[in-house]
């Protein structure tokens, strides 16, 4: 049987299966970096490897939280100026500043709380800082690919990060097994795929399949773009991980956190594509569409993703009812066993997450990122406000508010996308009578 890509995913590197390329990217890095924590775990053991689970979760939240703004900033305004290279420098160059000064409060933080955070290991706060840039210049390089079409490369690039890691991993392991040794592995992916990338000298090919379109709009502000989806993403992402903390905050048995832990953590493999590449795959096509006025297009892509998340989100729920605590038992031991409503919980959650993410590229692609903001902190106040609510034990509690937390935000960011379109079309009318 022949899989075909939606038309939404269709166009630009059709030739060279350009949504292949990035599901492939996608899988390779997350099984990649999977092995990278089982070699860190057996060679340093559960007490050394503790900087490292650390460091690892920082890791997670820059990317989650500031590095996929980064990414999408860069994709949209390559796409909208048709990868011309003032616009490449002149974001770069932004982008560049607003890292600098991330990376130096990530270090500044992790060094004063070195003690709690690393053991007292106070170089690795400098790690912390470098993976900020590291993974900065990966998104960065991402988000040029992905503006110019080039997908076979955005996937090679995806997967062969994780996977030079892990090379890199097992040599040092090999001849010293310590936590700072790890640790400076950690940023070493990025710098390795850039090399490889620098040596390619072939032309970015073009989009195919797509209507020319008319001159790009004026650049808009690179700070206000980053400040609005960061503060989206911290709101996103607090819903999605900070479950595990809430737990501790409202007196759970240590038990009961590990079980939340690897539950949520298991289903959260859908999201693994989401920031692996499909993200940044479906931005520019979208991206397109608005700069062509092509709401009324828009509003029914935002309609179908919609209803099909809400589908989708049940239709997942009902399967990991049954089928999710066996397999977590099987895969994590029969002690992680999870209830099957928390299985289900938990994976409808993640998969409303998902939904929502895609309608984040909508209004991105719209130029309306600024209308990100107020659906998530309004998910993120329903799932609090649940919180301290609701009756019943701490998983109960936070797996219920939280998975409502996210539906209050899909279904905000539909009518978010929904009223901008419909903004958007009014005010290409008016314009095109008043010319």
């Amino acid at each position: 049987m022949r899989i075909t890509a939606p038309p939404l995913l269709r166009g630009a590197g059709r030739r060279t299966g350009a949504t292949t390329w990035v599901v492939l990217g996608s899988l390779v890095s997350g099984v990649a970096a999977y092995l990278f924590q089982i070699a860190g775990t057996r060679s340093l053991g559960e007490e050394a490897y503790a900087p490292i689970s650390v460091l690892w979760t920082i890791q997670y939240l820059i990317i989650a939280i500031v590095l996929l703004s980064v990414e999408a900033n860069l994709t949209r305004a390559v796409t909208l100026a048709d990868g011309a290279p003032g616009v490449v420098r002149r974001q770069t160059a932004a982008v560049t500043a607003w890292l600098t000064v991330i990376a130096a409060l990530i270090g500044g933080l992790t060094f004063a709380y070195r003690e709690a955070l690393f053991g007292g290991l106070g170089e690795l706060a400098a790690v912390a800082a470098l993976l900020v840039l590291s993974y900065g210049v990966l998104v960065m390089l991402r988000g040029w690919l992905a503006g110019v079409g080039r997908f076979r490369s955005y996937g090679i690039v995806t997967g062969g990060e994780s996977v030079a890691r892990l090379l890199v991993t097992l040599a040092v392991l090999s001849v010293v097994a310590t936590p700072t040794a790890l640790a400076w592995v950690m940023p070493l992916g990025p710098g390795i795929v850039l090399a490889w990338f620098l040596r390619e000298r072939r032309r970015p090919q073009a989009a195919e399949g797509e209507a020319p379109a008319p001159p790009p709009p004026p650049e808009s502000s690179t700070t206000r773009f980053l400040a609005s989806t960061t503060l989206a993403n911290a709101a996103s992402q607090s819903l999605l991980a900070a479950g595990p903390l809430v737990l501790i905050l409202l007196g759970a048995a240590a038990g009961e956190v590990s079980v939340f832990f690897v539950t949520v953590t298991a289903a959260r493999v859908p999201l693994v594509f989401a920031v692996g590449g499909m993200l940044s795959r479906v931005l520019p096509p979208l991206t397109r569409m608005a700069r062509r006025g092509e709401w009324a297009r828009l509003r029914r892509i935002a309609l179908v993703l919609g209803g099909a998340t809400l589908l989708v989100a049940a239709l997942g729920a009902a399967v990991t009812w049954w089928l999710g605590p066996p397999v977590i038992a099987l895969l994590f031991g029969a002690s992680f066993r999870p209830p099957s409503w928390f299985a289900a919980t938990a994976a409808a959650t993640v998969l409303l997450a998902c939904g929502a993410l895609l309608l984040n590229q909508l209004l991105i692609g719209m130029r309306a990122e600024s209308r990100l903001v107020a659906p998530w902190l309004a998910g993120l106040a329903a799932g609090v406000t649940l919180v301290a609510v609701l009756a019943g034990t701490p998983t109960l509690r936070v797996a219920i508010a939280f998975m409502i937390g996210e539906l209050v935000a899909l279904l905000s960011l539909l009518v978010a996308v929904l009223a901008s379109a419909r903004g958007r079309a009014r005010a290409f009318a008016a314009a095109s009578d008043d010319s």
